[in-house]
């Protein structure tokens, strides 16, 4: 298998894609009309910054959406539509200046869209990986002393928080998972987490309720998985997938301690498809 560059997240050759030069995400500067108009992948800095501030994807056109992300330079925080992470870089560029760059790549038969949210997946749970930390604006993030504004159909333009003011979106992540038996995804000890035996889904009733992830396989066909998956609520979501899987599927949970918010267990839940991702060069058969 070839060895890839996993480290170095800001490289040409990161992950073995071949990622474009950095661009300046900033309209005036004239830079974003080199991306392409085809699907693939998207990373962001700020060089006033360490580490990435945000990857994404796209099945449509690189040059439209990155463009929808450069309404972080409107002089009010923009809308969370077109673009989710615009509001928190906006704050970002409050703090800290304008200087973002980006950067694309177009992998091979992206135009697939579970090849594609596989690909972002196993990036973000590298880059959790290797840096220590989360990007700065996925999983709804947003730094501390501001608060997010509204799809535009709500109305609401979000900006700093005031005293009296809190915003859910700044509380702290989790960090990565440290990656034991990482290439085992049927593994008791995989990724680091407390696994219980796999019992065939038909059994799945009486099942704690608390959060934490599951996944769930074939055991003729263990690799790859079928599908993995996070919830507030084990016993109420593996119930769910026992009514509409076939109940010869297997499944396996594991409680997260710190899973009492959704980016969390999303958080843990992006390591565990990443790490499938290094281990079969593809998702679960089920996800996305």
């Amino acid at each position: 298998m070839t060895t890839l560059n996993e480290s170095d997240y800001n490289a040409a050759d990161w992950m073995g894609f071949e990622w474009s030069p950095w661009l300046s995400l900033n309209p005036a500067d004239g830079e974003l009309s080199r991306i392409p108009m085809n699907p693939g992948i998207y990373r962001v800095r700020h060089l006033d910054r360490d580490g990435l501030t945000y990857i994404g994807q796209t099945g449509r056109s690189l040059r439209g959406r990155v463009r929808a992300l450069s309404g972080c330079y409107k002089e009010e925080m923009p809308y969370t539509d077109p673009h989710v992470a615009a509001p928190s870089l906006w704050a970002v560029r409050q703090e800290y200046g304008p200087d973002f760059q980006v950067s694309v790549t177009s992998p091979a038969d992206v135009e697939q869209r579970q090849r594609r949210l596989s690909i972002e997946e196993a990036l973000i749970a590298v880059y959790r990986r290797e840096s220590g930390e989360n990007t700065t604006a996925n999983f709804g993030r947003i730094i501390d002393g501001y608060k997010r504004s509204s799809q535009r159909a709500g109305g609401f333009t979000g900006g700093t928080l005031g005293d009296d003011e809190t915003e859910l979106n700044t509380a702290p992540g989790i960090g990565p998972l440290p990656w034991i038996d990482a290439d085992e995804p049927t593994s008791q000890s995989w990724m680091g987490l407390n696994w219980t035996a796999p019992e065939p889904l038909a059994n799945a009733y009486g099942l704690p309720t608390d959060p934490g992830v599951y996944r769930i396989w074939n055991s003729e066909e263990p690799e790859p998985l079928e599908y993995i998956g996070q919830s507030g609520n084990l016993k109420s979501r593996l119930y769910r997938h026992r009514r509409n899987r076939d109940e010869e599927l297997v499944f396996s949970y594991a409680i997260v301690d710190e899973g009492d918010a959704k980016h969390k267990r999303e958080q843990i839940e992006t390591d565990l498809i990443g790490a499938h991702w290094l281990a079969n060069r593809k998702a679960p058969r089920d996800q996305f």
